[in-house]
């Protein structure tokens, strides 16, 4: 079920999307993190690890 937190989620790639996916939405990647969303500081250290994952989706898919 989507938190009503998951509208700060910031613009992601459609790889991005995926990689959140099985997390239930942005929340709860960021949770799963020990990150809280509604906080700018943890919000933009969860786009890091994010964008860390979709490099490394990347990176596999091109071997």
């Amino acid at each position: 079920m989507p938190h009503s937190s998951d509208a700060l989620q910031p613009p992601l790639t459609p790889a991005e999307r995926e990689i959140i996916k099985p997390y239930g939405g942005w929340t709860q990647f960021l949770m799963s993190y020990g990150l809280k969303p509604w906080n700018g500081e943890d919000a933009e250290e969860g786009m890091g690890i994010l964008k860390g994952l979709a490099a490394i989706e990347v990176e596999a898919e091109a071997k």
